[in-house]
């Protein structure tokens, strides 16, 4: 910080204030006080306060408030196309319609890939369809698979039970018959 400046009138300002007054954004304001070296003193609400020299301020204003040269602008049917705008212009305008001619081509490309997504989408919901009624179908199998197998098994102890009973039968029938009956068959 620079010392107090002795027989110059100051105004007292933030950096908002500076800021707003010259046009400038907050950040501009704080490198013009760093640049100008101005007094700053910390303030109790927590902002800084700057000891700006009026006469250096009211320049800066007049600087600001000046307006611009107003210049004509030419007709574009008039204009003057200097040597290095011509080849500007055309190498623009080339650029822009190269870069139409891409637009559209991505708009195309992009219509076709929604049109594939959308077959792709219905295609895939056609086939967990067919995956559901294919797991049905199974379903129905297996438990038809299931009930013939209880009939199988269920078969298997009745022809069990069946030989046993012609076993025994067998044997309680040869054991009655005399050896000689036995024998002859």
């Amino acid at each position: 910080m620079s010392a107090p400046l002795t027989g110059v009138s100051t105004r007292v300002m933030t950096y908002d204030d500076i800021a707003s007054e010259i046009g400038l954004k907050p950040a501009s304001a704080r490198q013009l006080v760093r640049r100008n070296g101005w007094r700053r003193v910390p303030g109790n609400d927590g902002r800084t306060r700057i000891e700006v020299p009026l006469d250096k301020f009211e320049s800066y204003l007049k600087g600001s408030v000046e307006a611009p040269v107003e210049t004509e602008e030419p007709d574009p049917d008039t204009a003057s196309e200097s040597p290095l705008e011509a080849p500007l212009i055309t190498a623009l305008s080339s650029h822009i319609e190269r870069l139409e001619r891409a637009l559209r081509d991505a708009k195309t490309t992009l219509s076709d890939m929604t049109v594939q997504r959308d077959e792709a989408r219905s295609s895939a919901t056609a086939a967990r369809e067919e995956v559901w009624m294919a797991r049905g179908q199974i379903d129905v199998l297996r438990a038809q698979i299931e009930a013939e197998r209880a009939r199988t098994a269920a078969a298997d102890r009745r022809a069990e039970e069946v030989a046993a009973d012609r076993d025994r039968w067998h044997a309680e029938s040869t054991a009655r018959r005399p050896w000689w009956r036995r024998l002859a068959g």
